[in-house]
């Protein structure tokens, strides 16, 4: 049933390169308990991803946070009700739910749900290799196998540890982010990303959950006041089993609720 009069609006926003569904669904599955509790809900796809119009790599954390404005905004004309917008991000999405956080909390009631944001990304020149950023620079995108070439996408063994959980931590796949380009943008942006900065500037309510076995962020987490840090059993990443994504969707129907 559809709110006619809603005064909440929940936004999810997947990380790099993933469809508004998210992986394994997540984002889906949870829009249809937020429907049966009848909570307005927008899933949407970044330009270049998923259904939506354009090439990845074109898009880049300013053209996924101005998507995100274009349509809250759209939103908010049509139902002039809506006095409080949740957004919830995972991995790069975390980023831009945190500037959406930024410019929509002087005009309405914000409270942002990060999972497994990345805290600690290396900077790009640890990562890849000086020719291969100059070749991105002066190309401006390029397929993503090229920057992280590999084939073996069940047990991994011929890419690089490094750049795999690189890119992991910005929410993507793999074995479906291969034959998407990059762009030198999207590269720079991620570089200059700074999460811990933005949740301590943010004056909206903050709620982040992560793997428990994400050891390394949870230690970061741990010396950042007035974060409430909710934990998922026996996984570092939610899609890593399927009780830990129920158990996600649940945490978040609570966070909402």
């Amino acid at each position: 049933m559809k709110d006619t009069n809603p005064t909440t609006l929940v936004v999810t926003l997947p990380g790099l390169g993933q469809a508004m569904s998210e992986k394994n669904y997540m984002f889906s599955n949870l829009r249809k308990c937020l429907e049966a509790n009848n909570v307005m809900h927008i899933q949407f796809d970044y330009h270049g991803h998923g259904d939506s119009f354009g090439d990845l790599g074109d898009a880049s954390i300013t053209t996924m946070t101005s998507d995100g404005k274009t349509v809250i905004n759209s939103l908010l004309r049509e139902y002039d009700t809506i006095n409080q917008l949740i957004l919830i991000g995972n991995a790069l999405g975390s980023v831009i739910a945190l500037n959406l956080s930024t410019f929509f909390e002087n005009r309405l009631k914000v409270k942002t749900i990060l999972i497994s944001p990345p805290v600690n990304i290396p900077r790009s020149k640890e990562i890849f290799s000086k020719e291969t950023l100059e070749e991105l620079k002066y190309e401006g995108k390029l397929d993503s196998q090229q920057l992280i070439p590999g084939y073996d996408y069940y047990t991994l063994s011929d890419f690089d540890p490094d750049q795999h959980e690189y890119i992991t931590k910005l929410g993507s796949h793999l074995l479906y982010l291969h034959g998407q380009n990059i762009s030198y943008d999207m590269i720079q942006e991620i570089d200059e990303v700074n999460i811990l900065g933005q949740i301590t500037n943010l004056k909206s309510e903050i709620e982040i959950i992560i793997g428990e076995n994400d050891k390394e962020t949870l230690l970061i987490l741990n010396n950042l006041p007035r974060i409430n840090t909710c934990l998922l059993n026996n996984v570092k990443y939610y899609y890593q089993h399927p009780a830990a994504m129920d158990q996600l969707i649940e945490l978040i129907i609570q966070k909402i609720n």
